[in-house]
């Protein structure tokens, strides 16, 4: 019986070559895949916060501060004009420094106030009656008693002054020292009771016995 023959190591290799040179054939014109890379995605650089200026501000404030307190001198040596421009360049200069601006416009109108014209004081009993007139037309009764009692004592027995001291005092509702002046008003000018009976400044005293009796004319 004859013997089988092994494949020598020639041959071996030209199995694998031929198998090689078939492989290649296979993938000839068909591109290899190739391996994709990984691509970054870029990146937004990122910017530091935006940070308040700190430092302007607070130099805002102090100059405001600073003109603030040049105006407040100012006052305090009684120099209003100057103190009133100053005072102004803040609320001007400064809109932003509100709590700064409520103690500004105090001054301020204490500056005005100290410039504007002063009111010509009466003298006269014709001055006083017709600024207590005016007075009592704005509802200020305290100005119009002040006048009315400031004059002389020979204006004690002028009869207008008395009615219009009644007047004021009626609208204090202040019944015992209202019907005393009308008292005397009537006294010294009998025509008072007839207007006292059709003044409407008498209407929150005039059902109280007092005023009723005062303007009772004789029997």
């Amino acid at each position: 019986m004859a013997k089988q023959r092994r494949p020598t190591a020639r041959t071996a290799a030209s199995k694998s070559a031929a198998t090689r040179r078939t492989t290649a054939k296979t993938t000839k014109g068909r591109a290899m895949p190739k391996t994709q890379a990984k691509r970054k995605t870029p990146t937004a650089r990122k910017h530091p916060p935006a940070r308040a200026p700190v430092v302007t501000i607070r130099e805002a404030y102090a100059r405001a501060v600073t003109l603030y307190e040049k105006g407040l001198r100012a006052l305090q040596r009684k120099h209003y004009d100057r103190a009133a421009v100053v005072f102004r360049k803040v609320l001007e200069q400064y809109p932003e420094e509100r709590e700064l601006h409520e103690r500004v416009r105090l001054y301020l109108n204490v500056c005005e106030r100290e410039t504007s014209p002063r009111a010509k004081i009466p003298k006269t009993v014709d001055e006083r009656i017709l600024a207590a007139t005016v007075a009592l037309n704005r509802h200020d009764v305290d100005e119009a008693l002040s006048l009315l009692r400031g004059g002389s004592p020979s204006h004690r027995t002028h009869d207008h002054i008395q009615y219009m001291l009644a007047l004021t005092h009626a609208l204090r509702d202040d019944v015992e020292r209202a019907v005393e002046h009308l008292i005397q008003a009537i006294a010294l000018n009998p025509n008072n009771r007839l207007q006292a009976k059709q003044e409407p400044d008498f209407d929150s005293i005039r059902g109280t016995q007092l005023f009723l009796e005062a303007i009772k004319g004789p029997s």
